[in-house]
């Protein structure tokens, strides 16, 4: 066997895994024998042309990434919640990992070598976690109050790729720490609760990803649902983001300032807005330092909410485009369409966008250049001078 033919059977094998079908139910797809599918998978068999296609199709996955992804994190949840949604949070797992690919694709045709992250630490208790976060504030150059944009602009700085995409709502955030570190947020949420998320996120990539896995030996990477937090590494995460957004020693002063007064639902939420995050985070910092019981929440936080269904697709809108896709994949991603090594197609696979999304985009762009060429004072002496 070629290795050629090796590296195809094990990757049809693999991405068959990922997208949770059996090679019965593969073979239904594509019309063909079980027998088939599992000489494809052992290598005695190679399928043709179109048949790879087909295989592709049927498995929801660019051919791109299944004939040529070298770097194809597994995403795999920390924590398993049970949700209704669980066929669509599997599909956001597999498409962030065809989003590193992506990214990696991008690299290689710009010519650009990508930039890792630098920073790693150990969370090696509560008691300093303080100390901790206060470096790791001023290394990123954070303000005391942070914004979700300081945040991302500062990650990004940091060589983090940041995607908001629309995702399942039970899903918070995704991670990875590789050759590059990425982080997915979901957009379906408000930008409270996504800078909480972010920040999380980030946590998980100083702390815990990009080290040997001491079982696997290999390095992975997670995806978190913070409806449940009994992991140790999700407690950490929790932790580190809490007190990076709501420093403890600034909410201690609050405390003294306003006392009992905080227990007011509207002095709440004003706390809340304060430090960018939501009335259940600041709640749950205020509880540890006994402003509240954890019994007092259901006098707080009433009703149940319905999620909405999951979208068919990360991005749904031309207009969302610049604030969802990192802008420095971004970048180069247009560049590389601009220079004609990519087609529309595939700018709108890279951007998890239908294509009449970007096409509408594309022209929008064109549009604001046209214009902002027409409103240049010296255009219409550079085209006397041409003519």
């Amino acid at each position: 066997m070629s290795t050629k033919q090796h590296n195809l059977s094990a990757r049809i094998a693999e991405v068959r895994a990922l997208v949770k079908l059996s090679q019965a139910q593969l073979a239904t797809k594509l019309g063909v024998s079980t027998s088939l599918v599992s000489h494809w998978e052992k290598g005695t068999r190679t399928p043709s042309e179109s048949q790879t296609l087909d295989l592709a199709q049927h498995m929801g996955v660019g051919l791109d990434y299944l004939l040529n992804a070298e770097v194809r994190p597994h995403f795999q949840p920390r924590t398993r919640v049970t949700s209704p949604q669980q066929d669509a949070i599997d599909r956001t797992l597999l498409d962030a990992s065809m989003q590193v690919h992506y990214l990696d694709t991008a690299h290689r045709l710009a010519g650009k070598a990508p930039a890792p992250f630098s920073l790693s630490a150990e969370f090696d208790s509560f008691a300093n976690l303080a100390n901790i976060t206060s470096h790791l504030r001023d290394t990123l150059k954070l303000n005391r109050r942070v914004s979700l944009d300081e945040l991302k602009q500062a990650l990004s700085e940091w060589n983090i790729f940041v995607f908001d995409w629309q995702m399942p709502y039970h899903l918070s955030g995704l991670s990875f720490r590789g050759a590059f570190s990425v982080i997915f947020v979901n957009n379906m949420h408000p930008a409270t609760r996504r800078l909480f998320t972010l920040a999380h996120e980030f946590a998980h990539l100083v702390f815990h990803l990009g080290r040997e896995d001491r079982e696997s030996k290999e390095r992975v990477a997670t995806a978190v649902s913070l409806a449940s937090c009994r992991e140790p590494a999700e407690k950490q995460a929790n932790a580190f983001a809490g007190e990076l957004l709501m420093p403890q020693a600034d909410l201690e002063k609050l405390v003294k300032t306003f006392g009992k007064r905080l227990q007011e639902p509207a002095c709440l939420e004003a706390v809340a807005q304060h430090f960018n995050v939501s009335r259940d985070a600041i709640f749950y910092r205020l509880t540890q330092l006994g402003v509240f019981r954890w019994t007092d929440k259901v006098h707080y936080f009433v009703g149940k909410y319905s999620p909405p269904a999951p979208p068919a697709h990360r991005i749904l809108e031309a207009k969302r485009i610049d604030r969802q896709v990192d802008p420095r994949f971004r970048e180069i991603a247009l560049g590389l369409h601009q220079a004609e090594k990519i087609t529309t197609g595939k700018l709108a696979e890279w951007f998890f966008a239908p294509r009449y999304v970007m096409d509408e985009y594309l022209a929008e762009l064109a549009s604001a250049k046209d214009n902002a060429i027409s409103d240049d004072p010296n255009h219409e002496e550079e085209l006397a001078a041409a003519s």
